[in-house]
């Protein structure tokens, strides 16, 4: 764990506000783009983090840390991501949403500008259409950074497990993705 981690843990532990308050800023919004990528809402999203950071607030004196502490918030709002998809209907939800907010969104006017949107859909949805544990260790390791072995940490498996996941991501987008704009040159 960093020095900068380790003493934040520490005053948080001792109940210190301020230090929680720095936590949330250097961690809130790329946690909220991590748990949007399981829920597909931003909405959802926001309120796992914040319930995240609450439950580490209330249990802060229980809290142990074996990694680092970017790792356990990672693990954190990743397991109350899917305990919320579990626990409800969300999965359908999700599906709405995303179709309205698709179904919303205006057209552009450059020829670029949608060739682009093309291709970022063509590949958001490879992504998406990737088993769920796969997608996850890709999005976890390629959108947020985080080592083969912090992916191990934050989903609970072995580092040759996210290795294999990630080799078959890629080797499925490849396939998935070089058919598609083959299609389209033709």
């Amino acid at each position: 764990m960093s020095d900068r981690d380790s003493r934040w843990a520490e005053r948080i532990r001792e109940g210190d506000d301020q230090a929680f308050e720095e936590l949330f800023r250097a961690y809130y919004s790329e946690l909220c783009g991590f748990a949007a990528d399981y829920l597909n809402s931003v909405d959802r999203a926001r309120d796992i983090v914040h319930d995240a950071f609450l439950k580490i607030w209330k249990d802060k004196k229980n809290i142990k840390i074996k990694t680092s502490l970017k790792a356990y918030l990672y693990k954190t709002v990743r397991n109350m991501a899917l305990n919320k998809i579990r626990n409800s209907n969300v999965r359908g939800e999700i599906l709405n949403e995303l179709s309205t907010e698709l179904d919303g969104i205006s057209k552009r006017t450059a020829i670029d500008e949608v060739e682009l949107n093309k291709i970022r859909d063509e590949i958001d949805k490879a992504i998406s259409e990737l088993p769920e544990r796969r997608r996850m260790a890709f999005l976890l390791h390629r959108r947020h950074g985080f080592t083969y072995k912090e992916v191990a940490k934050i989903m609970g498996v072995a580092t040759k497990t996210v290795e294999n996941q990630i080799g078959r991501a890629l080797k499925s987008l490849r396939s998935k993705l070089e058919n598609v704009f083959t299609n389209k040159a033709s």
